[in-house]
Order: structure tokens, then sequence, then C-alpha cells
């Protein structure tokens, strides 16, 4: 068995997951709720979210099986973490680095394995503090595309962290908060804030997925001039790569200059865009026809197009998935697959847009 190396700034690391403050925590719903998804979309039987301290590895969420650490030793995850890249393992049985491995010979008997780091960014630095991971008690095949999208949804995690601080904070003030001490406009002005703040995207400052539900809520299921509505997803093509290969803050620039273009393109009180997480935006308008939603997204491509000379811009170009639609028993979660799957129509027909639509 190889017992996984230190990284060498192992010291730092461990600060800053200590910063994190998730060692040791209670389960939190949207830690469970994030692997119970990975475990269904990857179809596995174990997924979970590991965080490697000196001695163990410990997990903040795990599904489908009962267990809390394991010696650090042992871990597959520490591996991933030494390495700071994803870990592949098929068939443990067949590698010289796991065939003996207790994990492996005895329960939980893992075959298969897949982990991606997981980055915290601590003092203008980032930091690998754990995997989000996958396991099977089968060998099994796993596809650059299924790790493209197990990073995606690590990247989504990630952002999770990153709030789930400042959001505490908040509602440890709205708790502190008393008729005695405070009047109501300041009690109103928290919440208003409060409010604010779990609807921001803290890079680029756009709204984000919560306030996107909402904003669909209060206009399109309610609004009876709303006559349809177009979802369009704007992905950021090769943004995982240049993340990976740089530094993380390249990455992050990256994506508050498409902010920033995005929000210029927005025609005032007629479009909504907002960061759905990762690389991925969405815009919404409404009682729109399919030659104007045409031209609304030519002139997002042309603009991106036109920034190719940008240094930020160097080798990313956007995809776009369109969906239009009158039918209002179309629910949220549906509005999104479809959007989505129109981007993967327009890899498939090697496009940078695809459109649909539904008139119900």
């Amino acid at each position: 068995m190889e017992i996984p190396s230190k990284p060498e700034n192992e010291q730092e690391r461990l600060n800053a997951l200590r910063n994190s403050k998730l060692l040791d925590t209670d389960k939190e719903a949207v830690f469970d709720n994030l692997t119970s998804l990975v475990k269904q979309v990857f179809d596995v039987p174990v997924a979970a979210i590991s965080l490697v301290d000196e001695a163990r590895q410990w997990f903040k969420s795990i599904q489908g099986i009962e267990i809390h650490q394991t010696s650090r030793e042992i871990s597959f995850c520490a591996h991933v973490v030494s390495l700071g890249e994803p870990l592949v393992i098929l068939n443990a049985q067949q590698d010289k680095r796991f065939y003996d491995n207790p994990l492996v010979i005895n329960d939980p008997y893992i075959m298969f394995y897949v982990g991606v780091p997981i980055r915290y960014a601590y003092r203008k630095k980032t930091y690998h503090i754990g995997t989000l991971c996958i396991t099977d008690k089968q060998a099994r095949n796993f596809s650059e595309e299924q790790l493209k999208m197990l990073k995606r949804f690590a990247f989504q995690l990630e952002a999770i962290i990153e709030m789930r601080l400042p959001a505490q904070k908040f509602e440890q003030l709205i708790k502190q908060i008393s008729a005695d001490t405070l009047q109501l406009k300041d009690i109103e002005k928290n919440l208003y804030y409060l409010q604010n703040l779990s609807e921001t995207d803290l890079l680029t400052n756009l709204p984000n997925s919560r306030y996107l539900s909402r904003l669909i809520k209060e206009t399109w299921y309610e609004d009876p001039r709303k006559k349809n509505i177009c979802f369009m997803m704007l992905e950021v093509n090769n943004f995982h790569t240049i993340n990976e290969k740089k530094k993380r803050y390249v990455g992050e620039n990256v994506l508050k200059k498409v902010a920033s273009g995005l929000h210029s393109l927005l025609r005032l009180n007629e479009d909504h865009i907002c960061r759905l997480g990762g690389d991925e935006f969405v815009l919404v308008t409404y009682n729109q026809s399919i030659p104007e939603i045409e031209t609304i997204t030519d002139k997002i491509l042309d603009y991106f197009f036109e920034k190719q000379n940008d240094p930020v811009f160097k080798g990313i170009n956007i995809y776009i998935g369109a969906y239009l639609t009158a039918d209002k028993s179309n629910s949220f979660e549906r509005l999104l697959k479809e959007a989505n799957d129109q981007i993967y129509k327009a890899k498939e027909y090697g496009k940078n847009k695809s459109i649909g639509t539904h008139e119900g």
C-alpha cells in the first residue's frame, strides 16, 4: 500500500482548512443535497465530501455508507489532496498503490474510486482541503465527459463553501436582533441586506440562482402579461481548462469579465442575467419571438467574438442554449434543463448556439 505524501504547503493548507470552519460540524442540508445528487447522477453506491486534516479524512457529507472518518494513511482522498488533481481508479485491485489497502480488502471494499479536489481560498492563495468523490464495490469505466461533470459539481461545492460563512454571520446577526435594542427600520434594513446577500453571487455581483427562482415565480408564473419566456443558458467554453492550468484568480477574472460583458448587453427592464454557478450564466427575457431571440443570441456571440484580442478571453468562447415557451406548466427546473439540452445540441452540431421551442 502506498501512503499518501503531504503537500509542500501542508501547514498553510491546514490553516486554510481550519479557516473554512467545516471540520467536525453538524450535517447541513446544502451539502447532503449535493452528495445525494452526485450519487444519483453517476449511479454509484457512495458519494462523499471529504476533508483531510493532519491524521484523518473526515466526511462533511456522505451518502450510501455509515462512516464518519478514516485514517489519513489509508485514505484515497489524501492522494488527491497531495496530487492537487483528480484521481481515477477504475479497479483498485489492479493498482499497486491500493490493491492491499484496508479499504479495498475489507469493508467498504472499494474497487472503483474517483475524487476531485476541493479548493479553498485563504489569504489570497488557493489550497486543496479535501475532495468530492464517488466509489463503488465494482470495477467500472469512467469517461472524460463524466470527469468533467464531476469537476463541475466540485466547482459548485466550492461556491457553496465560499458563501457559507458570510451567510452564517448574518444569520447570527438576525438572531441577535431585539426590539429593545433596534428600531423597526434597523431590523428591516438588516433583513433586506441579508436577502440581497443570499441572492447575490459574491464573485461577479450578479444575481444568483436563488434570485432567479424567485424572479420566475413573481413574474412568469404570476404575471398574465408575460405571454412567453425565453431561458438562455450561456456556458463559458474552456473555462475549466484555464482554471486548472492557471492560478484560480485568473479563472475568477474571466468570470468577472464575462459577467460585466453580459450585463452591458442587457436591455433595461426587459432582460435579466444571473450566474447559475461555475461557468454557467442564465439570461431570461419575456414576450420575444424567434427572430428577436436570434438577434439577442447573435449580439452576445458577436460581443465575445470581438473580445478575442483581449488576453483575458484567450481560448474562451461562449455556447448558448435557448428555450422559448408559452407553457406556464413548465417548472423552474424544467426550464433550466431544456435550455441546458440546447447547449449540448449546439456542441453536437458544431455551433455556438441552439434554440428550442415549445408552445404548450
